[in-house]
């Protein structure tokens, strides 16, 4: 019995592993089936898949350079915005009537469109690479806000109680038992952060720029060419689904322990 229970277990395993896998091809071969059926029969909707493959061959240093204009912006504004919502999350969490002061104003940076901000900050800003890292800062910060204070507050109270029996500093708490702590808020943060940025640097060149995915998309609107424009989405999506995975991937080695 104590031979077949792991064989048992390996199988499993190994049935859990395949069907991970052969799910999600499974979907997007259905999902592409569907595409070329609905390209086939509506021509003025999407093009067919081997149309926008052509479209990228045909022109790989073009997008490559489109792709790395929006990444640049969007991995300058990940990082401020980011750094910014850690900062105000730790003060939050030691200044307690901070969190009534700036979570009204968090709030309203959330909810306003960033549609509508882009134009104002090109107008305030002129027409350099400035607004659109803005847009991501702004688009980054209030999830990251969110998490890094929901973790910098899960800390056991035990052992909180442990720190100050040592005459822990506020620094020393912060750094040995909170920190440690919420990292798996701010990597929970960090996902939605990333997908985030890349969506408010986009969103930030659909107006006074003629570099970058965002403005690839709004030209090849303009101008009706279905192939640029859904090659231009399918590449902004895997840039994002690439940097999610990193994080993933940077999330899974530090919090091994």
């Amino acid at each position: 019995m104590s031979a077949i229970a792991p064989s048992r277990r390996g199988s499993r395993r190994a049935l859990g592993m395949t069907v991970t896998v052969l799910a999600p091809v499974l979907l997007f071969a259905v999902l592409g089936l569907v595409w070329e059926w609905v390209a086939t029969h509506n021509p003025s909707l999407i093009p067919p898949l081997e149309k926008i493959a052509k479209e990228f061959v045909s022109r790989p240093d073009f997008y490559l350079s489109q792709v790395w204009t929006t990444l640049a912006s969007a991995l300058i504004g990940l990082v401020i915005g980011v750094l910014v919502a850690l900062v105000i999350a730790a003060a939050i969490v030691h200044v307690r009537f901070l969190a009534a002061a700036v979570m009204p104003v968090a709030l309203i940076i959330n909810v306003t469109p960033i549609v509508a901000i882009a134009p104002a900050l090109i107008v305030a800003f002129g027409f350099t690479r400035l607004p659109h890292i803005t847009v991501a800062a702004l688009s980054v910060f209030f999830p990251m806000l969110i998490n890094a204070t929901a973790g910098l507050r899960s800390i056991d109270s035990q052992a909180l109680d442990v720190f100050r029996s040592m005459s822990a500093s506020r620094w020393n708490v912060f750094v040995g038992l909170r920190l440690p702590t919420s990292l798996p808020f701010l990597f929970a943060g960090l996902r939605q952060a990333t997908s985030a940025a890349m969506i408010g640097a986009i969103i930030a060149e659909f107006t006074g720029t003629n570099a970058g995915l965002g403005a690839t998309i709004t030209n090849a609107t303009f101008f009706l060419n279905l192939a640029q424009m859904w090659t231009a989405i399918a590449l902004s999506a895997l840039v994002s689904i690439i940097l999610m995975g990193i994080v993933a991937l940077v999330e899974r080695l530090v919090l091994r322990w």
